[in-house]
């Protein structure tokens, strides 16, 4: 006989998106305990509602791999300010200086 096997995917706009409706469907009973995901030939890929969004306990929600990403983004943001202050007030004391700028 033939085996036949099939994988459904549901695509949300943001990680934090996903983060939320993966953890926080099973929290909501209309969706049932293990999210309801559907079939790989149908998966149900809905959103929450408003009233779902809100019933969810979010103290049972790991957001650490959210909180990872925007840890690793803000430090480079946080390091590539720091040197344009830097650069902004080395050239601002050059000025002051009358030093020529490189």
């Amino acid at each position: 006989g033939c085996v036949q096997q099939a994988k459904g995917y549901c695509c949300f706009n943001s990680m934090l998106a996903r983060i939320i409706n993966e953890q926080g469907r099973p929290q909501l009973s209309v969706f049932g305990p293990t999210g309801g995901w559907g079939e790989a030939n149908k998966p149900e890929c809905r959103g929450l509602t408003p009233d779902e969004f809100q019933a969810l306990d979010f103290q049972r929600i790991d957001l650490s791999e959210y909180f990872d990403v925007v840890q690793k983004d803000l430090d480079a943001k946080i390091q590539a300010s720091q040197q344009n202050i830097t650069n902004s007030i080395q050239r601002r004391f050059q000025d002051i200086q009358g030093v020529p700028a490189n």
